[in-house]
């Protein structure tokens, strides 16, 4: 699988459950296991992001792949803003409804799912149903890669991800909008063709320099 953003490029082999993690703007790459590259970030995020707090939830998802000290003195040094950590569990219990809701979206016809959890609707995930047959991806090879893209990135608040990766059995997600702590995060997607590419596509540039994760963590 290979996702492009503005600055940045991730390939990941399902086989091996490595990443490369490229930034084609400084010409620098690192590449390993995809449990090292999402245990690195949460580190990362915990000593540099004012903004990061201990009861995101992305951090609360990733606490097996955390470093036990270096935890504890995060929240020592952010005792004055909020020492309490959230109990995140109820999230691993949702119930996807399917809806008879269909819309339009650019080219797509696409029927609206529910996600739920305690009788609200946290999410809505706008499928492409018909499209499942032109695509022929088994997405569970993918789990642990798009969590910890999601994590890195920040697009969004991916706790319910298994809900998610559920419901992509039905079809392509066109839409998905995401309600969380009173912030409402829409993903859309504007494009979806069958491509034929080559090895050089998921290949790393030649004149790139191989750098340790934690630097090139620093130009994100």
């Amino acid at each position: 699988m290979k996702i492009v953003t503005k600055d940045l490029t991730y390939l990941y082999n399902s086989s091996s459950k490595t990443i490369s993690f490229i930034n084609q703007q400084e010409r620098i790459f690192w590449s390993g296991e995809v449990n090292h590259f999402r245990k690195a970030v949460a580190e990362y995020k915990m000593q540099n992001d004012n903004d990061f707090l201990i009861n995101d939830v992305s951090l609360l998802r990733n606490l097996n792949t955390i470093d036990k000290k270096l935890f504890e003195e995060m929240i020592s040094r952010r005792i004055g803003k909020n020492p309490l950590i959230p109990d995140y569990s109820i999230y691993n219990n949702f119930n996807i409804k399917s809806t008879p809701n269909f819309s339009s979206i650019d080219d797509y016809i696409v029927r609206k799912y529910e996600v739920i959890n305690e009788g609200k609707a946290i999410e809505e995930i706008w499928i492409a149903e018909n499209i499942l047959s032109h695509m022929g991806w088994n997405m569970d090879h993918f789990k642990d890669f798009l969590e910890a893209f999601f994590f890195h990135s920040g697009i969004a608040p991916y706790f319910n991800l298994n809900s998610y990766m559920k419901v992509r059995k039905n079809g392509l997600p066109v839409k998905v909008v995401i309600s969380h702590d009173n912030r409402k995060t829409v993903i859309r997607m504007d494009h979806a063709s069958r491509t034929k590419l080559t090895i050089e596509s998921f290949s790393i540039p030649g004149n790139f320099k191989l750098t340790p994760l934690n630097q090139m963590l620093k130009y994100n």
